[in-house]
C-alpha cells in the first residue's frame, strides 16, 4: 500500500503533467507503488532502508543503495525524504546536484514530519517553489534554471550538515538519520554495562547502527572467533567500517546489510546483541522487538545467548519464555532493561550447538 507521502508526490507529478518528462529520473528514498513499476525503464531508484529495498527489489525495480556524489545527470529527481532535518537536507542538496539545467525537483513530505518547516528552508535558496497540498503532505516542486541558480552557500552547509562526521569528542563516525545519530543511546549504554566479558564463539550484533555495541564486544571480549554487524541502514555500514576499523583486533568484523525481522539464518551464532528498534516509520511498533527475538532465537545454536535491552514498558518477557529454556531481567534503569536468555528451543536439525557464553 502506497505511503501518504507517495501518493501525494502521484497527485502533483499527474496534476503537472510531469509524470512524461522524457529522461531519466532520480527517485531517492525510493518507494512502489503500481505507477512507479510502469516507469521502471526510466527511474533510477536509491533506497538505503532494506526492507523497503527489497520491496522494490521484488516488485521489479532496480534498486541502489546510496547515491554517491558526481553519479550522474538527471531530467527530474524525486525525494521522499525521512523525518531527520539534517538528513532531508543533505537529501535536497544531493538531488540538486545529480540534476541537468532545466530539471524539475519534486519534495514529498508528511505534515506530521516537519513538512512546513522544510518549506521554510527551501524559501532560503531563493529560487521560484510551487507547493501543494494532498494526503496530509506537502509537495514542494523547484527547478534547476540555469539563469537561476540556487543559493550555493545553502547548499554546501546543507551537504557538510548532512554528512558523515565525528561524535562523542571525535572517537565514533556516525551521519545524521541513524537512531541516536550523536549521541550513545542509554539502553545501549546499559547493555554494554552489563555484558559479560567472557563472551566466546561466534557473535551477532542485530540491528547495530553506527556501532557502539560492536565497539563494546570487540574492546572487551578478546575470545570470541568472529562478528557479525547486521544493519538495514546502508548509511551505517560506512559508519561501522571506520569504528570498528579503530579497535586493534586481529578479527574484522563483517558488515551486513540486513533485514533482521526478515532473518539472518539458522544456528550461526553462539552469542547474539542486540538494542532492537520499536518504530516503522512514524508509529510505534513492539511487534519490531519481538520479530528481531524471533531472529535471534534462530539464528542461534543450542545453548546459544541472547543479550537483548529494550525499553522497560515493552513486553518481551513471554516471547523470551516460549522461546528459550531460560530468561531473566538483569538490570532496570533510566526506563530500559536488560534481558539475558539462554539455550534458544529452535530445532537445528544437523547442527551441533557449542553452548558457549
Amino acid at each position: 500500500m502506497a505511503t501518504p507521502a507517495l501518493e501525494a508526490l502521484h497527485f502533483v507529478l499527474t496534476r503537472e503533467g510531469l509524470l512524461d518528462v522524457a529522461g531519466k529520473t532520480l527517485f531517492l528514498r525510493a518507494q512502489p507503488d503500481a505507477w512507479v513499476v510502469e516507469l521502471a525503464a526510466r527511474l533510477r531508484c536509491v533506497q538505503p532502508w532494506k526492507p523497503m529495498a527489497t520491496v522494490l527489489e521484488d516488485a521489479g525495480l532496480r534498486t541502489e543503495r546510496l547515491l554517491l556524489p558526481g553519479s550522474g545527470l538527471h531530467d527530474s529527481a524525486w525525494l521522499l525524504p525521512n523525518r531527520q532535518r539534517e538528513s532531508m537536507l543533505a537529501d535536497v542538496a544531493a538531488a540538486h546536484e545529480a540534476l541537468r539545467p532545466g530539471g524539475w525537483l519534486l519534495v514529498s513530505l508528511h505534515q506530521d514530519w516537519g513538512a512546513r518547516g522544510l518549506e521554510r528552508q527551501l524559501q532560503t535558496l531563493g529560487v521560484p517553489m510551487q507547493c501543494f497540498s494532498k494526503h496530509h503532505c506537502r509537495v514542494a516542486l523547484l527547478r534547476k534554471q540555469e539563469g537561476e541558480p540556487w543559493d550555493a552557500g545553502v547548499l554546501e552547509r546543507w551537504s557538510r550538515a548532512g554528512a558523515m562526521q565525528r561524535m562523542l569528542q571525535g572517537r565514533f563516525w556516525s551521519v545524521p538519520g541513524l537512531f541516536c545519530w550523536d549521541a550513545v543511546d542509554r539502553g545501549s549504554a546499559l547493555l554494554a554495562e552489563h555484558l559479560p566479558h567472557n563472551l566466546r564463539g561466534d557473535v551477532a550484533d542485530l540491528g547495530a547502527g553506527w556501532g557502539f555495541l560492536s565497539d563494546q564486544v570487540l574492546r572487551h571480549c578478546p575470545d570470541i572467533d568472529s562478528l557479525d554487524c547486521h544493519e538495514a541502514d546502508a548509511h551505517a555500514l560506512e559508519c561501522l567500517r571506520r569504528n570498528l576499523g579503530l579497535v586493534m583486533t586481529p578479527m574484522r568484523p563483517r558488515l551486513i546489510w540486513s533485514d533482521v525481522t526478515a532473518g539472518v539464518g539458522r544456528g550461526r551464532y553462539d552469542v547474539v546483541v542486540s538494542n532492537p528498534p520499536f518504530h516503522e516509520g512514524r508509529d510505534a511498533d513492539p511487534t519490531l522487538g519481538l520479530r528481531f527475538i524471533g531472529a535471534a532465537a534462530t539464528a542461534l545454536r543450542a545453548g546459544g545467548h541472547l543479550w537483548l535491552v529494550a525499553n522497560r514498558q515493552l513486553p518481551y518477557e513471554a516471547a523470551l519464555e516460549e522461546l528459550f529454556a531460560r530468561s531473566r531481567c538483569v538490570a532496570q534503569r533510566d526506563g530500559f532493561k536488560v534481558l539475558h536468555a539462554e539455550a534458544p528451543r529452535v530445532i537445528h536439525a544437523g547442527r551441533g550447538g557449542r553452548g558457549r557464553r
